[in-house]
């Protein structure tokens, strides 16, 4: 069986055993399977091919935010995944990963001059607009180097999505986009540049959307525009129509994959345009976890607490937004129950996983497993407290690798100076 299962007692990864890993690559580290990645995806590949015609099928670009190891990057792109970057960075990391530039699309709000740059010349697929001056910024760059940007604008459904407030992004007020009118305008000051050629439209509302009728709410916000745009005499031959599926941390109420591709099929197939989805945490968050091992059981009046070797600076969602995720324990997993608080080593009380949570009973030196930690784990920790980034783990069937090294110290320090006048 593969993923993550249960062995002889001790908790697997496919084939491999967490210890094995925990010896191999130490703790804390991210551990991925290279299974549940497949799988995910062919999920929802699979359902889009039942719901649409063979000619219709959508671009799948991953959202490379949730998960930019290389080796995460290049399975996707086996698997005939486009990409979606933010940045310029995660333009060099796709190309690194051996992704065709005609399959990445660029987003986000705040585009660079050198991001532009470098995705112009690498020839991506089109930049999602969110502005009226980024339009003009797009074009200005285009002119300079004598090259044609496609553009789709990102259109802002107002429609609430997102299991956070923080990771809403289609109401009104979030900085994501453009309302209807603002989208109109940015086609008709598409069509006076030479340098920049529109052809359609965007939309995301958000990450981890449970609340899964809101798709169609905001699909249903297209049809009119695009009509709209299409009697102004603009060419609407594209609809990026986002991501932001959820997946299971605690008890949340799943996408149905086949309702959602009934959706595309009513509301957006029919505009006969090409399709475009932006699938990041759905691919690869259940696909990971945060090994890590116990440092000390500490007892007080009132709380027992688990001390764990793995921080916020290592897994932040926790932190940041007061995310669940489910711990596991490696082995011993029948031991009587015990409930912790889960925390970890950094100076904040804000350092904590889980408040009182029944788990068997460890003991210093035992293993643990944070779980859906595959999306925003990784990509969002930093060297708080000058702690060296963790190593990750890709596992395949019996196979398995170190596909980050562990941090040193080193690594940390070596783009620090010391100014002569304080020497």
């Amino acid at each position: 069986m593969n993923g993550f299962n249960e062995k002889d007692g001790i908790l697997h990864v496919d084939d491999i055993a967490l210890p094995e890993v925990a010896s191999s690559a130490g703790t804390p580290c991210y551990v991925y399977s290279a299974s549940v990645i497949r799988d995910q995806y062919a999920a929802l590949k699979g359902a889009m091919e039942i719901a649409l015609p063979a000619d219709r099928q959508p671009l799948l670009c991953y959202a490379c935010k949730a998960n930019s190891n290389l080796a995460v990057l290049s399975l996707l792109r086996s698997l005939g995944c486009g990409l979606e970057i933010i940045s310029e960075g995660e333009l060099v990391r796709g190309l690194k990963a051996g992704f065709d530039p005609a399959k990445i699309v660029s987003t986000g709000v705040g585009k660079q001059k050198s991001e532009i740059k470098a995705c112009l010349e690498a020839g991506i697929h089109q930049f999602n607009v969110e502005s009226l001056p980024e339009l003009e910024r797009i074009n200005e760059v285009a002119t300079k180097i004598g090259k044609t940007a496609s553009v789709v604008f990102r259109l802002n459904p107002d429609v609430a999505g997102g299991g956070h407030d923080k990771i809403s992004t289609g109401r009104s007020h979030d900085k994501f986009g453009l309302g209807a009118e603002n989208v109109t305008k940015g086609f008709e000051a598409a069509s006076t540049m030479e340098n920049v050629t529109a052809l359609g439209l965007s939309m995301h509302i958000g990450s981890q959307v449970f609340t899964v009728e809101s798709f169609r709410e905001a699909f249903d916000k297209l049809p009119a525009l695009v009509e709209s745009l299409r009697e102004g005499g603009h060419e609407i031959t594209r609809l990026d129509i986002g991501g932001g599926f959820p997946i299971v941390y605690d008890d949340e109420k799943l996408l149905d994959l086949d309702a959602y591709a009934a959706w595309v099929r009513d509301i957006i197939a029919p505009l006969n345009t090409e399709i475009i989805m932006e699938p990041g945490r759905y691919l690869v968050g259940n696909a990971g976890v945060l090994l890590t091992e116990v440092l000390y059981i500490k007892e007080t009046d009132d709380r027992s607490f688990l001390v764990i070797d793995a921080a916020m600076n290592d897994l932040l969602r926790p932190a940041l937004y007061d995310a669940f995720h489910g711990i596991e324990a490696v082995a011993n997993r029948s031991n009587a129950a015990t409930t912790y608080d889960v925390v970890g080593p950094v100076c904040e009380s804000s350092d904590i996983f889980a408040e009182q949570r029944n788990l068997p009973t460890m003991a210093q030196g035992d293993l643990a497993v944070i779980r859906s930690a595959g999306a925003y784990g990784f990509s969002m920790a930093s060297n708080y407290n000058t702690r060296p980034l963790p190593a990750e783990v890709l596992v395949d069937g019996s196979n398995h690798a170190i596909i980050r090294q562990r941090q040193s110290f080193d690594d940390i320090l070596k783009s620090e100076t010391i100014p002569d006048w304080l020497k």
